[in-house]
């Protein structure tokens, strides 16, 4: 299996290397040979004794989870919505137009 590996040059000279699905997994060597050797090595290592198992999380109700659910509709009833909404609109416009 392939995996993706950023290997970095450090500024001793030496390299350092990590499996970008197992970012935890960091070794360093003295050249891009050796440093890809060893993290061969240590994914073989991890894949020998590691297996992926699905498990299933219940997703939370939104209606009893979101904070803002209580304030929708609040505004339902206000007479001054429409007033408060061209408002914006007009700021808005302001906000577009070109600075002199």
């Amino acid at each position: 299996m392939e995996h993706a590996v950023l290997l970095t040059k450090q500024p001793d000279n030496g390299y350092t290397a990590r499996s970008l699905l197992l970012p935890e997994i960091v070794v360093s060597g003295d050249d891009e040979a050796s440093t890809l050797a060893q993290l061969r090595t240590a994914l073989i290592e991890v894949q020998q004794h590691s297996r992926v198992v699905q498990i299933d999380v219940p997703w939370p109700d939104a209606t009893t989870s979101n904070p803002w659910l209580r304030l929708a509709g609040v505004f339902a009833d206000d007479p001054s919505w429409e007033e408060f909404q061209a408002a914006i609109a007009i700021h808005r416009a302001q906000l577009d137009e070109p600075q002199a």
